[in-house]
């Protein structure tokens, strides 16, 4: 009875190591498939996101000469004089600017940031040399009247730009250290661009197209510097060597 029980107590503790091996693997079986597949769907966001500003551009620039975007256009400006008829801000002017001053806020409370406070002031000022020039080129180009016919400038909405540029540089800059906090410049510049329609200075796709500039030429302005930065890195290497 003595010699069964301690066969049946090492069979039993033999058989609870080969029951735990598998799980063992299999758990890390589902760990491994699970960073794989969040890995895969990170990887299409970014590739999503990166062509929303593209499909944002090519649909202002489709709307300057398609009656049916026209149309649309016409319809969300009725809408809007409809049900606020004597609406009137002046907060679009100041909210623009918002999400660069929480990027630089940020900075000057020691959040740390892809770049340092000289390097970011860099950036965000080619990437608003760039966004300004690239709004003025198209304005004196397609000299689109203005929904409430004050000026040929309408197309793209510069106010939209500026608050989307400033957004992307904030994205930039904190995406890594704050990933929801980076996110937050969207939400001001998204305020601009509805504030414009609402002021009845902007059609709804030269919001769009104006949200799809300011995102791209900040991403073209961390681009160019890349670039650079690289090719003096190079530079250095090659004296050194």
């Amino acid at each position: 009875m003595f010699v069964y029980l301690n066969i049946n107590k090492a069979y039993s503790q033999s058989d609870l190591n080969i029951i735990n091996e598998p799980i063992l693997d299999t758990t890390t079986q589902l760990n491994v498939a699970t960073d794989f597949n969040f890995f895969k769907a990170t990887n299409r966001y970014r590739k999503a996101t990166a062509y929303l500003p593209v499909l944002f551009t090519a649909y202002g620039f489709t709307a300057v000469a398609n009656k049916q975007l026209q149309n649309i256009n016409l319809e969300f400006k009725e809408e809007i004089l409809e049900h606020h008829p004597f609406f009137k801000t002046k907060i679009d002017n100041y909210l623009q600017f918002s999400p660069s001053i929480i990027a630089f806020s940020m900075k000057a409370a020691g959040y740390k940031g892809q770049n340092n406070m000289f390097n970011s002031a860099k950036l965000y000022a080619t990437s608003i040399l760039l966004m300004a020039g690239t709004v003025k080129v198209l304005k004196s180009a397609t000299r689109e009247l203005r929904p409430d016919g004050s000026g040929r400038n309408s197309f793209p909405s510069g106010h939209t730009a500026t608050a989307f540029a400033g957004a992307e540089f904030l994205h930039q800059e904190f995406k890594e250290t704050s990933p929801l906090l980076c996110y937050s410049g969207y939400l001001g510049a998204t305020a601009t661009g509805v504030l414009r329609m609402y002021n009845n200075k902007h059609y709804l796709s030269d919001v769009v197209a104006g949200a799809g500039i300011g995102i791209l030429t900040t991403k073209a302005a961390y681009l160019i510097n890349a670039k650079l930065f690289n090719a003096k890195r190079k530079k250095v290497n090659k004296v050194v060597g």
